[in-house]
């Protein structure tokens, strides 16, 4: 895997955590409750694109290497 894609991957589940953990707090809040929800489904969201990436993109280079 390129050194770019790592990276990638990185933001993505950075960023996944960083909603997650930003959509609990508000929810401890209390105060927040559809700023949480929309943290939590953007999250959610994120963390899909990243596994769709993946897909795209480790699943070719494993069969190229077998080749």
């Amino acid at each position: 895997m390129s050194v770019q894609i790592r990276v990638l991957f990185f933001l993505i589940a950075l960023f996944t955590m960083g909603g997650l953990a930003a959509g609990a707090v508000l929810m401890a809040q209390g105060h927040h409750g559809w700023l949480s929800a929309g943290c939590y489904v953007v999250a959610l969201l994120l963390a899909g694109v990243g596994f769709m990436l993946r897909r795209r993109f480790v699943k070719p280079m494993a069969v190229e290497s077998q080749q």
